[in-house]
């Protein structure tokens, strides 16, 4: 099974509009993939997801800030382990949680459209 960790945006993207981050979400809803997260990525979500620019948005897709945030921690298995020694992601350390959660999950991609991500 194949084993993702979704950045802020491919959430955020996945549940409020149809497109291919959330065809990722619907296969992790039917099991064919696993979902991980982090309670940094989390608390990142809940501030993005707070922002007013995406109120239209939830209220377009019928859903709320706290719905969509309790949908991702059901949807997930939330990870807690080690920090990173070192800080990896050089330009933006707080792009750090994903690489975090990625390699104590044991996942195999970091789906993202963060440019600092992609250039790893």
């Amino acid at each position: 099974m194949l084993k993702l960790v979704l950045d802020t945006n491919t959430y955020i993207s996945g549940l409020l509009w149809d497109g291919n981050e959330a065809k990722l979400i619907r296969k992790a809803e039917s099991g064919e993939a696993s979902s991980f997260t982090s309670k940094e990525i989390l608390e990142e979500i809940d501030a993005v997801i707070r922002r007013g620019k995406f109120e239209k948005n939830l209220s377009l897709a019928k859903t709320t800030a706290d719905e969509v945030l309790a949908k991702i921690t059901n949807l997930s298995t939330i990870i807690i382990g080690p920090k990173l020694i070192e800080n990896v992601v050089k330009e933006d350390k707080s792009d750090d949680k994903f690489i975090e959660c990625a390699l104590n999950a044991k996942a195999d991609i970091i789906v993202t459209g963060d440019e600092h991500l992609l250039k790893l």
